[in-house]
């Protein structure tokens, strides 16, 4: 299992970043866990003044949901 995360920074100001992470569930698979890190940074670069800049996909120990 694993889970998304992306961080992006405000488009305005470079040196303030947030660090977004997958919400809908662990990801069975690394494909699936960058699928979903793409998802998540179009959709950051779509809706808000943040503009998606890395991602990555951290494995979840075994019986962990967050």
């Amino acid at each position: 299992m694993f889970k998304a995360l992306v961080m992006a920074c405000l488009v305005s100001n470079l040196d303030q970043c947030i660090e977004f992470e997958n919400a809908r569930h662990p990801l069975a698979t690394y494909e699936s866990c960058k699928a979903r890190a793409m998802e998540m940074a179009n959709d950051i670069n779509r809706m808000t003044q943040y503009k998606a800049i890395a991602w990555k996909c951290l494995p979840m120990k075994q019986g962990t949901l967050t």
